[in-house]
């Protein structure tokens, strides 16, 4: 089965509600948009999930490509299966992530690999998840800052600090978190003037995130307020 808007005519309704998610529309936008309430879309979004899960296992038996079968689990069961990867098999699976970064198209599948550069914590993945900053798709951009978090190389700093501007709020409040990790005297500054010039208009989760990477730079670079 193809979940794509060419053959929305032959899909069941919730994989409507699935596509437009993976469209990068939020959840109270597919509300207005469905005219259903964002308790009725979570749920679709939960039963095409299962659904496509459903799907990728029963192809397993034809297929034996080891990320066909990563992709088609859940999260619990992922972080278990990084975790009991041998490690004579560690790099041969690190490099089927790789090359799956490069050439899958579908957002879901996308998401799934991007989150797991982060788990991997592996800074040679850093050169392929750089480019996915600047995709439409909020979520996939969430997931990748989330991955140079997680990864914490200081060379993702000058993106981490740009990711302060991304229209999604949460990304800013990612980065902005991420900046009190890795960050520079430079990211100090910057995270300063956010508080100094957007306080009256941006969201206090991001501010305060802002607040507690000033606080914890300031102490790594022994600079008094």
């Amino acid at each position: 089965m193809v979940i794509r808007w060419e053959n929305v005519d032959d899909l069941e309704d919730y994989f409507i509600t699935y596509l437009l998610y993976a469209d990068s529309f939020t959840v109270p936008q597919i509300s207005r948009i469905r005219n259903m309430t964002e308790e009725s879309v979570n749920n679709d979004l939960i039963l095409a999930k299962t659904r496509l899960r459903e799907i990728r296992k029963s192809s397993d038996t034809q297929k034996s490509d080891v990320i066909e079968k990563y992709l088609s689990l859940s999260k619990e069961e992922r972080l278990d299966f990084i975790r009991k990867v041998p490690k004579n098999e560690l790099e041969s699976f690190k490099m089927k992530i790789y090359k799956s970064i490069l050439k899958t198209d579908n957002a879901e599948d996308l998401m799934v690999l991007v989150w797991t550069v982060g788990e991997l914590k592996d800074d040679r993945f850093l050169n392929i998840i750089y480019p996915l900053l600047e995709k439409s798709h909020s979520n996939l951009r969430r997931i990748a800052y989330s991955a140079l978090g997680k990864i914490g190389n200081s060379d993702s700093c000058r993106y981490i600090e740009m990711g302060l501007s991304d229209s999604n709020p949460q990304i800013r409040q990612y980065c902005a978190k991420y900046l009190g990790k890795i960050g520079t005297k430079n990211s100090l500054r910057i995270l300063e003037n956010v508080i100094k010039n957007k306080s009256d208009f941006e969201k206090e989760y991001v501010l305060r995130a802002c607040d507690e990477s000033i606080i914890k730079l300031r102490q790594k670079f022994t600079i008094s307020k």
